[in-house]
């Protein structure tokens, strides 16, 4: 049997949660959609509005809301209202968030190494491209509806 695609991309993604979900774990992460890509993002950017982070890290907006709970319940990022907009909030790093969000970025560096390493001299910048038309592919789609006529 062939392998498909989206089985491939399933399996790499498993792998990377599966490859750093035990450090994580050891931080007082917690573990679910995205925490860790999300404190890394707000290490780098400081503060970020949801809207922004869901963009930035992948994450649907309503699962978003749920993941910062859960960082905010475990003393990691606080919110705060947005200066221009009283109904929107902002998101940023506590002291301890910031101490984990180090960790976090230095364990993606060493990950990012491993998987340059496997490219077994291609090129880093065709992986990224090749990955970027696959996100961008199914970005562009219409929903799948098999019972709806093309």
């Amino acid at each position: 049997m062939e392998p498909e695609l989206y089985a491939a991309v399933a399996r790499l993604e498993y792998e990377r949660r599966r490859y750093l979900r035990g450090y994580f774990q050891t931080l007082g992460i917690p573990l679910g959609q995205g925490q860790p890509r999300i404190l890394a993002y707000l290490l780098r950017a400081g503060v970020s509005s949801q809207k922004g982070l869901s963009d930035a890290c992948g994450v649907d907006e309503s699962t978003l809301s749920r993941c910062i709970d859960r960082l905010a319940d475990a003393g990691l990022v606080v919110r705060a209202a947005a200066p221009d907009c009283r109904r929107a909030t902002q998101v940023s790093l506590t002291e301890k968030g910031k101490d984990a969000a180090e960790k976090i970025s230095a364990a993606f560096r060493h990950e990012n190494d491993l998987l340059r390493a496997a490219l077994g001299g291609r090129s880093e910048d065709e992986a990224l491209a090749v990955l970027a038309a696959l996100t961008d592919a199914l970005r562009a789609a219409e929903p799948y509806e098999p019972d709806k006529e093309n």
